[in-house]
């Protein structure tokens, strides 16, 4: 049978917001990240990203645009266990035709601006669970993107691990970038300036904040 995992969602985010999107297990969040990323299409409706109608574009030009504006940051990390920290940050970069030295250069210039260059030899299966989502925070970065997606970023970690990868998300505000994460925790959506529920795929309430941002 068919299921309606979203319906009746409609908003409109602008540059620079931090948007949470708090709701159940199974209530949709996850599928209208994906759409929002440019991973799912929408059966229905319109999506427009930057004056771009994205329903309109094929799949290359769609991974282009996954590649250069928009990062993910995943609850599990999705990195590649055998592979150096470097590696795993350069990885995106070989989709959009970077060459390999400038790929290296500019990962390694990431890992700098988040105080992990440390590791950037270790394979990541010998990381503890804060660096592997520095890791992986770093590989949504090293594009430069636009748009970041985080679906429950802080969900496999300690309170205070996570308090300090939420700091490290929402501070992206201040470069300009939207950032919106995909959260079932009060406590992580309140940090952010726009909050949205969402139940039984239908977004069903806004609170806006001002200087929601820990600092």
């Amino acid at each position: 049978n068919a299921v309606m995992a979203l319906h009746n969602v409609n908003l409109s985010l602008g540059r620079g917001e931090t948007v949470a999107i708090q709701g159940a297990s199974g209530s949709g969040k996850s599928t209208l990240l994906r759409i929002m990323g440019c991973l799912d299409r929408s059966t229905s409706g319109e999506y427009w990203f930057d004056g771009m109608q994205v329903q309109s574009k094929n799949y290359t030009q769609l991974a282009l645009l996954r590649g250069k504006r928009i990062g993910f940051i995943m609850q599990q990390y999705a990195l590649i266990d055998e592979q150096t920290v470097l590696e795993n940050v350069s990885l995106p970069m070989l989709f959009t035709g970077t060459k390999l030295s400038e790929s290296a250069r500019r990962a390694e210039e990431i890992l700098i601006k988040l105080r992990i260059q440390h590791l950037t030899k270790k394979k990541v299966r010998q990381l503890s669970g804060g660096e592997k989502q520095r890791v992986a925070i770093a590989r949504a970065l090293v594009n430069d993107p636009e748009l970041i997606l985080a679906d429950e970023p802080t969900g496999a970690l300690d309170s205070v691990t996570g308090l300090e990868i939420m700091q490290l998300i929402l501070s992206l505000k201040e470069k300009g970038r939207t950032v919106i994460i995909v959260t079932h925790d009060p406590a992580i959506a309140a940090m952010c300036e726009k909050h949205y529920f969402i139940k039984d795929g239908e977004l069903s309430e806004l609170l806006i904040r001002k200087n929601a941002m820990i600092r």
